[in-house]
């Protein structure tokens, strides 16, 4: 009987081991290319139209400690909540999306080739310092 606990905690730890390994390789951070250039671009003309009369990029830089090692998701999730301060929550999902890739731009993280969307994956991208 002893030997048979020594088998299955040997495989119980196996499998702890692969299933936090398995969860850490998924998780990504703003520095992997998570959004790409064209979402870039039509950031540029969003934020231009309803983001810059009031924020300028050094207001990301200074609020920025305050979102590390949590998901991306949920900076996207605050910015549509609260923004346009006179009409929250008045644009397009993709034109909240295209405004956060390129703030994340504006902050110097790299673009790639993977489409930033919230409805996949966003939630297990984590925010890092620039």
């Amino acid at each position: 009987m002893f030997k048979n606990s020594k088998s299955v905690f040997a495989v119980a730890l196996i499998l702890l081991i692969w299933f936090v390994s398995t969860s850490y390789a998924q998780t990504k951070t703003i520095k992997d290319g998570v959004f790409t250039e064209a979402q870039v671009e039509a950031g540029q003309n969003a934020y231009e139209a309803n983001c810059n009369v009031c924020h300028n990029i050094k207001f990301y830089r200074d609020i920025w400690k305050g979102w590390i090692d949590k998901p991306l998701l949920n900076f996207w999730y605050t910015i549509v909540a609260e923004m346009p301060a006179d009409n929250p929550g008045s644009l397009l999902d993709a034109e909240y999306t295209y405004i956060v890739a390129n703030i994340l731009s504006e902050m110097g993280f790299p673009s790639g080739d993977t489409v930033l969307d919230p409805n996949n994956g966003m939630g297990q991208i984590n925010i890092v310092s620039p």
